[in-house]
């Protein structure tokens, strides 16, 4: 299996038998055309309306003020909250999904990990919409953070809207690295391939259209340069696992620190050391579930059945099973534990969940969460991309029950008769909840007309390569065109990774007078372990940088709140470190992940949209299926004609073709 990083699995119904790495990447990059149908005009008109939706409600809350969505005095979190934990719920769910499955180098996540990422990036997008509309005033939601300001007010770091802004703002910084770290070797294959239309029709037409030219332009922006070389590959691989590291750090930090921030309370219901363990297992379930349903429509809507393949929807309906029986085990646990030993208040808490005026929420949970995922005993209904999906979207609406019955059972009556008010929800709640899921589908809608939906590079690792033994076709420089020029170098073409790695350790072995690199559509570990270059200390940059980060926010936290804007609430000690912990922590996660990026570019010098190796003949290939060896000229005793001798008489691995490339 050539091109591979390590030694992988069999494909195992994990891709199509006859597909290679061409196959992959026209496959994805032309899926997008898919969707210029009607039936993408209709669901986007739709996910517009409900965009419309949400305007109209943000009008109106602005001019009547949060009163809209019926919250009360004991109910001051209503349905606003219970959506914003939701869609959080989606968001944690789906990043760790994604993050789990590349830090335990599961086989099965080449046609799961984009979606995943792009399900976490655009539910968070949707949360975030909730805490800046309970503003009041939006416009001016940079007051929750902290920065220099003519009054010298610091942000009370114990309210959670502060905790919110800053959870809301890393999660979606570490989120988009990762996403957009995996995803620049497939914009470097879309400029490409957009680049080979651009020729063609100046071909055929005697110039391109201005959108074709436009496409191969932002494209070209967005990959920044990327050339796919052995040390690119490298560094890529370890920032992507950093990056996952992160992410798996930072959902387990969200969810466990909100529920233990309700578990910390007296309110009967929440004073349970078991709610983190449930309250992720839920959100686990929801983001599983959402990505569930997303794998199918993309594998239905693009056209990808030989790369999102049976085996993928079976996995995930396997997963889904696991934490439905987790899910089902906290609930009957819980519900155990307060009818053996809870005190009245909290029986009578599990009295009005199951049989009060919001019972309702508690028998979605049953009937849309628990019930459904145990069809996923039976094969068939595994296999079944419809049964997969329809159950996904359950535990979707399961998980709005559980958030609905946590916290509007809980907080409508608490210890005193007298505290308790009932809640009802108004239509406006829920024509705020309708525009969330309007910008959710809308961004989706967009995404799958404009990028991979499905890992071009994850996927190609499993693939054999099927040589061909024939050169790209773009014709080799003359030496007109050489002779006069100056040269950056030699390169020679290859259709296979091994006989690269063979050629590049006859030419290592020779005083050429060249840098050797090497270039390719998928990582080239043997190539990389002969050159000897090692991916650098991004890890450790990483892990210093979160380290600094977390600990300097919560410096700043015990500063303002012990020192310089010293605010007593309910009674809490100055120095109160595990109020700031949570929002710390999300912080270092931000700082890590974008020292992360920021390495890897730097690193790889990028961005560079012009480099030398583009002049290549037939380089834009190396995104595709082929491999190049590139000699840079780096000295007096660089010879060409030399090196091509050499490059000519190689036992092993012998090149398709051997070019002069100009400066």
């Amino acid at each position: 299996m050539s091109g591979t990083v390590t030694p992988l699995p069999a494909r195992a119904g994990l891709l199509g038998a006859r597909e290679d790495f061409a196959s992959i990447g026209r496959a994805v990059t032309g899926a997008s055309a898919h969707t210029r149908s009607r039936a993408w005009w209709i669901a986007f008109a739709a996910a517009c309306g409900l965009l419309g939706v949400f305007a109209v409600t943000l009008a109106w809350l602005l001019l009547n003020g949060v009163g809209i969505w019926h919250n009360n005095n004991p109910v001051v979190w209503a349905l606003d909250i219970v959506a914003y934990d939701w869609w959080i719920g989606i968001a944690c769910g789906a990043l760790l999904t994604s993050a789990s499955l590349r830090l335990t180098g599961a086989a099965w996540r080449s046609g799961i990990d984009r979606i995943a990422e792009t399900t976490a990036i655009l539910a968070a997008a949707a949360a975030a919409l909730y805490p800046i509309i309970h503003l009041g005033r939006p416009w001016v939601f940079y007051w929750t953070l902290p920065y220099p300001n003519t009054l010298a007010l610091w942000p009370q770091f114990r309210s959670p809207l502060v905790w919110d802004a800053v959870d809301i703002i890393s999660f979606l910084g570490v989120c988009l690295g990762l996403w957009y770290v995996g995803l620049l070797p497939d914009l470097a294959s879309l400029r490409d391939r957009a680049f080979e239309a651009v020729l063609t029709e100046a071909e055929e037409r005697g110039r391109s259209r201005r959108l074709t030219l436009l496409k191969a332009q932002v494209y070209g922006i967005l990959a920044l340069g990327w050339r796919g070389a052995s040390t690119h590959w490298e560094r890529w691989l370890l920032a992507t696992r950093t990056l996952s590291a992160l992410a798996l750090v930072l959902v387990v930090s969200l969810q466990t620190g909100a529920s233990v921030m309700l578990a910390g309370t007296v309110l009967p219901g929440w004073h349970d050391t078991l709610l983190p363990v449930t309250f992720l297992a839920a959100s686990l379930l929801s983001g599983v579930g959402v990505t569930a349903a997303l794998t199918v429509l993309v594998r239905r809507a693009l056209g990808l059945e030989a790369l999102i393949t049976e085996r993928h929807i079976a996995l995930m309906a396997r997963l889904m099973l696991a934490l439905g029986l987790a899910s089902a085990y906290c609930y009957a646990t819980e519900i155990f534990s307060s009818l053996l030993h809870g005190d009245a208040y909290d029986r009578a808490v599990l009295v009005r969940r199951l049989s009060g005026s919001h019972a309702w929420a508690f028998w979605i949970i049953v009937v849309f969460a628990l019930l459904p995922v145990q069809l996923f005993w039976f094969a068939p209904f595994r296999r079944s991309g419809l049964v997969v999906a329809l159950v996904g979207v359950a535990a979707a609406i399961g998980s709005f029950g559980d958030h609905f019955m946590l916290l509007i059972v809980t907080l409508s009556h608490d210890f005193l008769p007298s505290s308790a008010h009932p809640y009802s929800m108004g239509a406006w709640g829920l024509a705020t909840l309708a525009g969330s899921i309007g910008l959710f589908l809308a961004l989706l809608l967009l995404g799958l007309r404009t990028l991979p939906m499905v890992s071009i590079t994850e996927t190609r690792r499993f693939a054999e390569r099927h040589p061909d033994g024939r050169p790209s076709g773009e014709r080799a420089p003359t030496l007109a065109e050489t002779a006069e020029a100056r040269l950056w170098g030699i390169s020679a073409e290859f259709d296979d990774a091994g006989a690269l790695a063979a050629a590049v350790k006859a030419m290592k072995e020779r005083d050429l007078g060249a840098r050797i690199e090497t270039y390719g559509p998928v990582p080239m570990r043997r190539a990389a372990d002969i050159l000897g270059r090692p991916a650098g200390i991004l890890q450790f940059l990483a892990l210093g940088a979160a380290l600094a980060g977390g600990t300097a926010f919560m410096a700043m936290c015990l500063y303002a709140t012990g020192f310089d804007y010293v605010f007593d609430v309910g009674g809490r000690p100055l120095f109160s470190w595990q109020a700031f912990l949570v929002p710390s922590m999300s912080f270092g996660t931000l700082c890590g992940g974008l020292t992360t990026v920021l390495a890897l570019l730097f690193q790889n010098r990028l961005p560079r949209l012009n480099h030398p190796a583009f002049a290549i003949p037939g380089f834009t290939k190396a995104s595709e299926d082929r491999f190049f060896l590139a000699l840079e000229a780096a000295g007096p005793r660089f010879d060409p004609a030399r090196i091509e001798q050499a490059l000519a008489r190689l036992p092993d691995g012998r090149p398709l073709m051997v070019r002069r490339v100009p400066l």
